[in-house]
């Protein structure tokens, strides 16, 4: 099982120059990622925050598209996910323009159950904010962790997850405006099933890594940064994850327990 892995684009037509984050350069990078690195990969995962909304500037939902029709153009199954960011749009034209089944969803590989998350919400009865909602408090809605607890039990194969905001950062006991804000309910789901095996995110654009009660929970660093090149290619293959990582990702290896 071999991915290309990007996150947070931060897409817009926004410059400014000396900025960290230079958003209207990730159309063109990611271009060159997919040509360059696409060859060989199963699919392409993209870990959300995909364009950026600014009123003085073209819409956000011109900027997603142009990113969706890249997609479109590697030949290559992709699979995206909501950041926060994104959710200046209706999470309904979101999962449109990328294509997604749903604002949360699942699909399999050979090996692996993945599941696609989508904490993007302030109030756990509001998953379908009217603006976008504060990057800091993020929830999991209780019809999305029954919906996860019933996908993990169901399942014949280990479990991949996948979400935009964080599980833990640095370690569990940090407590960091990243982390959604009731992950606990679904750690409770992944370590009592024994079936998940890593967490992938994005949301904090400098990566980490943490390794709790059996769980790898990996998180990529931004595409946007700078005029890095930023992205991985993962490859797992018999419970070894690989990193190949470019720009500013940390490439590394781990074990699935």
């Amino acid at each position: 099982m071999k991915f290309l892995v990007i996150t947070d684009l931060h897409y817009s037509q926004r410059n400014i120059p000396g900025d960290e984050r230079q958003n209207y350069l990730s159309a063109e990078k990611l271009k060159n990622v997919i040509a360059e690195y696409a060859d060989g990969c199963d699919f392409i995962m993209d870990l959300g925050d995909t364009a950026d909304c600014f009123t003085d500037l073209r819409s956000q939902k011109e900027s997603m598209g142009e990113i969706a029709e890249i997609l479109d153009s590697s030949s290559l199954p992709y699979h995206c996910l909501i950041g926060n960011h994104d959710t200046s749009l209706k999470k309904q034209d979101i999962t449109r323009i990328l294509s997604m089944p749903h604002r949360y969803y699942s699909f399999e590989t050979d090996e692996y159950l993945c599941l696609v998350l989508d904490p993007n919400m302030n109030d756990v009865n509001v998953p379908y904010p009217e603006q976008e909602i504060e990057w800091a408090y993020t929830h999991l809605d209780d019809e999305q962790l029954c919906w996860m607890k019933e996908m993990i039990q169901n399942s014949e194969k280990d479990v991949l997850v996948f979400s935009h905001e964080l599980m833990m950062l640095e370690s569990y006991d940090n407590i960091n405006d990243h982390v959604i804000m009731n992950r606990d309910k679904a750690l409770d789901i992944f370590e009592s099933s024994g079936k998940v095996k890593a967490v992938f995110t994005g949301h904090y654009h400098y990566g980490d890594y943490v390794k709790h009660n059996g769980i790898s929970y990996l998180t990529f660093s931004s595409l946007c940064l700078y005029d890095d090149v930023t992205f991985a290619v993962v490859s797992i293959d018999n419970k070894k994850v690989t990193v190949e990582g470019h720009g500013r990702q940390k490439s590394m290896d781990f074990y699935l327990e």
